[in-house]
C-alpha cells in the first residue's frame, strides 16, 4: 500500500504542475485557464484520496466525493473548448450549478455516503446514501459526453490536430474507463479492493496529454517545461556543495553547477529560437498554401477562358483549309496547316493546365467503369503505331497469355496516362524498339513501356514526374513539350491508388516506365 500511496501522491503533484504550467503559459487563452483549473481540481481530488489512506478519516472521504464531482465537470469544459464546441452561458451555468450541488451534498451526512465501517486509500467500506445513484449517473453521463465529444472531433479533424485529439482521446478512454469500473461499477457489486486505482488512473490522461503537448505542440508549453527542468536541476546542484564533506568535492560541484547553468542557458535559448523558427515556418507554410490555391484557381479560370476562343479558332482554320471560304493557294494552305497544328498544341497545353488545376484543387472526379485493360492499351497502341512506323521503330505490344482481370477505373484518364508514356517513348527513341507489356502480379496489374531511347540519369529519374520538368533528351528532341505529360499521368494513377515509376541504367541505355493498378 505504501508504493500505491506514493504513486497517488505523485499523480496529485503531476496534475497540479501540468495544469499550472499550461495556465501560466498564456492565461489570456480560455483553453489554458480551463485546463489549469481542471488540473488544479484533479490534483486536489487525487490528494484527498492520498489523505484517506494516510489518516483514514471521514472528512477526507467526503472531500474525495466532493471534488470527485467537480473533476469530470472541469474536464468537460476544457475538452469542449479544445474541440471548439461553444456552449451558451446558461448551459455553462447549469452544468456548474449541478457540480456545485453534488459538491455540497457530498459533505452532508447520509446523502451520498451513510454508514462507514472503514476508510482506506481510494475508498471505504460501508453503505451508500439515497443520492449516490444520482451522483453516479451525473458523473457517468459527463464522462460519456467527454468521450463522445473527443470522438466526434477526432473524426472531423485532420493533420496534427487529429493527432492531438487522438492522444487526448486515448488518455481519456483509459482514465474514464478505469474510474468508471473501479469507483462505480465494481463497488455497486460489493467489490471494493480495486477502488484505490481510480485516482492514479489520472496519470493515463496526464501521460497522453503530455505527449500531445511535447510532440504536437498542444498548448505550446515546451519552453516552460525546458525552463522548469533547468531550474529544478539548478536548485539541486546549488544545494549539493553544502552537503559535500570536503573542499575538493565542494569546488567540483560548484564547477559542475556553473557548467550546467551555462549549458542550461544555451538550451533554453535554443528552445526559444527553435519555437520561433517553427512558428515562422508555419506562418510561411500557411501563406504558401493560400498562394498555391490562388495559383490553381487562376490557372483554372485562365484555362477556361482560353479554351473557348481556341476551339473557335480551330474550327474556323479547319473550315478555311477545307475550302469552305474559297480555295486557298497552296502556300497559304500550308501555312494555315501550321497555324492549325500550333493551335492544337496550345489547346492541349490549356487542357493539361486545366486538369492540373482541377487535381490540385481537389475537383477532379473519377468516372469509373469496369474495364478490360488490354483493350485500352490496344486502342492506344493502334493509335500510336503510325508514328512509330514513321521513325522505323520496332513497335511491340506483348499481350499477357492469360487474360487480365477486369478492373474498376476511369478509362479516359488511364488511357491518357498510358498514352503519355508511349508518346514519350516514341518521341525520345531515335532507333531500336519500344515494347509494351501488361501482366498481373499478385493483386495488381503492371503495365510497362520499355524503349531503347536516350535513357535517364539518376537525378532525372527523381524529378521526371514533377510538373514542368523535362530530361535533357526532351530539350534536345522535342523542344515544344511543356513537361506536364508525366506529371498528369502520375496524378491520374495516384487518384486510382496506383503507382508509377521509371527505371533506367543511364544515358543512352533506354528506359522502362511502369504503371501498377490495384485489381480491387
Amino acid at each position: 500500500m505504501e508504493i500505491l500511496g506514493i504513486i497517488v501522491f505523485l499523480a496529485a503533484l503531476c496534475n497540479f504542475l501540468l495544469g499550472f504550467f499550461v495556465f501560466i503559459k498564456d492565461p489570456s487563452k480560455r483553453i489554458n485557464r480551463l485546463f489549469g483549473i481542471s488540473g488544479f481540481i484533479t490534483s486536489i481530488w487525487v490528494f484527498t484520496n492520498f489523505m484517506m489512506g494516510a489518516e483514514g478519516t471521514i472528512f477526507w472521504l467526503k472531500s474525495a466525493s466532493a471534488f470527485g464531482a467537480l473533476v469530470p465537470l472541469t474536464a468537460l469544459l476544457w475538452v469542449l473548448e479544445l474541440c471548439g464546441r461553444k456552449i451558451t452561458l446558461l448551459k455553462r451555468f447549469l452544468l456548474s450549478s449541478l457540480g456545485v450541488v453534488f459538491f455540497i451534498i457530498s459533505y452532508i451526512n447520509g446523502l451520498i455516503i451513510t454508514q462507514v465501517k472503514k476508510v482506506y486509500l481510494g475508498g471505504f467500506q460501508g453503505e451508500t446514501g439515497p443520492l449516490f445513484i444520482f451522483y453516479f449517473i451525473y458523473i457517468i453521463l459527463i464522462l460519456a459526453f467527454i468521450i463522445y465529444t473527443l470522438l466526434s472531433e477526432y473524426f472531423q479533424s485532420k493533420g496534427i490536430r487529429k493527432l492531438q485529439i487522438g492522444y487526448v482521446l486515448i488518455g481519456g478512454i483509459f482514465y474514464i474507463g478505469t474510474v468508471s469500473v473501479v469507483s462505480f461499477i465494481l463497488p455497486l457489486s460489493g467489490i471494493l479492493e480495486y477502488t484505490a486505482l481510480d485516482s492514479p488512473s489520472s496519470l493515463f490522461l496526464l501521460f497522453f496529454t503530455t505527449l500531445a503537448i511535447t510532440k504536437y505542440h498542444l498548448f505550446e508549453i515546451r519552453v516552460i517545461l525546458t525552463e522548469l527542468l533547468v531550474g529544478v536541476m539548478g536548485i539541486v546542484l546549488l544545494i549539493l556543495p553544502f552537503l559535500m564533506p570536503n573542499n575538493f568535492l565542494k569546488i567540483l560541484t560548484i564547477g559542475i553547477l556553473l557548467l550546467f547553468w551555462a549549458f542550461g542557458y544555451l538550451l533554453i535559448k535554443a528552445t526559444h529560437r527553435e519555437i520561433k523558427r517553427r512558428e515562422e515556418i508555419e506562418k510561411l507554410y500557411q501563406e504558401l498554401k493560400v498562394l498555391d490555391k490562388a495559383k490553381s484557381e487562376f490557372i483554372s479560370m485562365a484555362s477556361h477562358q482560353l479554351r473557348t476562343p481556341l476551339t473557335a479558332i480551330k474550327g474556323y482554320i479547319s473550315m478555311m483549309i477545307e475550302g469552305s471560304y474559297n480555295h486557298l493557294a497552296p502556300k497559304v494552305k500550308e501555312k494555315m496547316k501550321n497555324v492549325f497544328y500550333s493551335n492544337e498544341r496550345l489547346i492541349r497545353i490549356v487542357n493539361d493546365l486545366l486538369n492540373i488545376s482541377k487535381i490540385e484543387l481537389g475537383k477532379m472526379e473519377l468516372n469509373k467503369e469496369t474495364v478490360q485493360l488490354e483493350e485500352t492499351i490496344d486502342g492506344v497502341y493502334q493509335e500510336m503505331k503510325p508514328e512509330a512506323e514513321k521513325k522505323n521503330l520496332k513497335f511491340i505490344w506483348q499481350k499477357s497469355k492469360i487474360p487480365l482481370p477486369q478492373i474498376e477505373l476511369d478509362p479516359l484518364k488511364i488511357r491518357q496516362a498510358i498514352s503519355n508514356l508511349i508518346d514519350n517513348a516514341i518521341r525520345y527513341t531515335q532507333k531500336g524498339e519500344i515494347e509494351i507489356k501488361a501482366k498481373k502480379i499478385n493483386s495488381k496489374i503492371r503495365v510497362s513501356v520499355r524503349d531503347t531511347g536516350e535513357g535517364l540519369t539518376k537525378e532525372e529519374q527523381r524529378k521526371i514526374f514533377e510538373g514542368f520538368t523535362r530530361g535533357a533528351a526532351g530539350i534536345t528532341f522535342w523542344i515544344e513539350g511543356a513537361g506536364l505529360g508525366l506529371y498528369i499521368a502520375k496524378r491520374y494513377i495516384e487518384l486510382h491508388q496506383g503507382k508509377i515509376w521509371v527505371e533506367s541504367k543511364g544515358k543512352g541505355k533506354g528506359s522502362i516506365f511502369y504503371i501498377e493498378l490495384p485489381t480491387k
